[in-house]
């Protein structure tokens, strides 16, 4: 399977720089979407090779953060047959992410969400590195799916009237679903005016049969606060904090190393 993914990543620079080595080897694709100002998050996507696409569709008409706008952007630039991710900048997956879609035996007129756990601070990054959730070295015990001990799970969107939606840190569906004859028959929403409700807007164009969740694959949100909707206009909460590189000795992820995130600063040595 083919996978490209669309992050828009405005003023996430250190989350970015965090997420991309874990996120960057199981695409076979990345588009980023910035604003033209944001140089550290176009430094990120040099130092990973991630294609880097600069708008401020994000401002236009006077919005605040018009995200679905930057999303249909970058939606544009993808290949014609492929799995389509939309997938947000702070959002880490596990180094088997590839493995667990496969085995999934995907549908492409279906989109998929998963769960994801939270980590609150660069020092529950460090900690959750040194579990081994994200390499796959955690007792995972006997067939079960077991959640990194001392981190709280996200929400799962789910309402009585329109059942589980699929939120816009990972949303994955299909090219065949989205387009008809070259023709965009799911166009990502553009018209709320910020970064609330575009993505359930989007889930919500598939049938709720065709909306699943794959509980194997849990994702790691970097979350820098727990005040809901903070950043729905914008970037509010604090930017992700300095990773402590005397932390990071001795811990080991299958492929890239973690980063500084702060400054987007390359893995240690």
């Amino acid at each position: 399977m083919r996978i490209e993914a669309v992050t828009v990543c405005v003023n996430y620079a250190g989350e970015l720089a965090a997420t991309a080595p874990f996120n960057a080897p199981i695409f076979d694709r990345w588009v980023i979407i910035t604003d033209p100002d944001d140089e550290r998050t176009r430094r990120v996507c040099r130092r990973h090779h991630l294609q880097c696409i600069t708008s401020s569709d994000h401002a236009r008409n006077g919005d605040d953060f018009n995200k679905g706008r930057m999303v249909e952007r970058g939606l544009q630039h993808l290949s014609k047959d492929c799995w389509r991710l939309h997938l947000d900048a702070d959002i880490a997956l596990p180094t088997r992410t590839r493995a667990f879609l496969d085995w999934a035996h995907l549908d492409e007129a279906y989109i998929y969400g998963c769960d994801r756990i939270m980590c609150n601070s660069a020092a529950d990054w460090n900690r959750l590195l040194g579990t081994g959730f994200l390499n796959g070295t955690l007792d995972c015990g006997n067939h079960s799916v077991v959640f990194p001990p001392g981190f709280t799970v996200g929400t799962r969107w789910a309402r009585p009237d329109c059942g589980y939606v699929p939120i816009g840190f990972f949303q994955l569906w299909h090219s065949l679903a989205d387009e008809d004859h070259g023709y965009r028959i799911k166009p990502y929403p553009t018209h709320h005016g910020n970064a609330c409700r575009t993505d359930t807007q989007h889930a919500l164009q598939w049938d709720r049969r065709k909306r699943v969740l794959i509980p194997e694959l849990i994702a790691v949100h970097l979350a820098t606060s727990r005040a809901n909707g903070i950043n729905w206009n914008g970037r509010r909460s604090p930017p992700f904090g300095e990773i402590d590189a005397q932390q990071q000795k001795g811990v080991s992820v299958h492929g890239p190393q973690p980063i500084s995130a702060s400054m987007g600063a390359a893995p240690p040595s």
